[in-house]
């Protein structure tokens, strides 16, 4: 891709990333945005068909930089993170924050973090099956679904409010309370 192009694609996704703070993607027209990020409607549609095929690409870039970092991470022989991960963790959610931010906010829309709860949910039952091999199936997922909506809660209000604890102190929380749960599954 060559650089203009790059430079343009990027506005644009970062202007539509922006107007979604603030307004929902199906109120967010292609003239809105255009003029949101100052190019005309021939250049937009120049690089994309429509406001959710920038959507689709925003969520795209994002879930590969989230491959790439899971890929990345070290988990224990039983399968649980180590110490690092979840700082690790709220690094690639705070370097993301505003795309984040989106995709929270559009969790309905957001085929990204429906595919990374189900991606989690097959690496928390692995991990937890080993665990617990006397648990029930059933009891690890419903663990997994109240630990999981909680996360993305803690997710959302961190980010929503400015981010106030830093890094390590908002894995730390994230970290205390799925240990917490965890007594679920004795």
């Amino acid at each position: 891709m060559s650089t203009a192009k790059r430079r343009t694609t990027d506005k644009i996704k970062a202007s539509l990333t922006a107007m979604l703070e603030k307004t929902p993607i199906e109120d967010i027209t292609a003239t809105a945005l255009c003029e949101y990020a100052k190019i005309n409607r021939a250049t937009f549609y120049y690089h994309y068909d429509s406001v959710h095929d920038v959507f689709a690409e925003i969520e795209r870039q994002t879930e590969s930089e989230f491959a790439q970092w899971l890929s990345q991470s070290i988990f224990n022989s039983d399968g649980s993170p180590e110490k690092g991960f979840y700082v690790s963790f709220f690094e690639f959610i705070s370097r993301n924050a505003s795309v984040c931010r989106m995709l929270l906010g559009a969790r309905r829309q957001s085929n990204f973090i429906s595919r990374a709860v189900e991606a989690g949910r097959e690496k928390v039952v692995s991990t937890m099956t080993k665990l617990f091999p006397d648990c029930q199936t059933s009891k690890i997922d419903y663990y997994y679904i109240f630990v999981s909506n909680g996360f993305l809660g803690l997710l959302e209000y961190w980010l929503n409010s400015g981010m106030r604890e830093s890094t390590n102190e908002i894995a730390e929380i994230g970290e205390n309370i799925l240990r917490s749960g965890i007594e679920f599954l004795r």
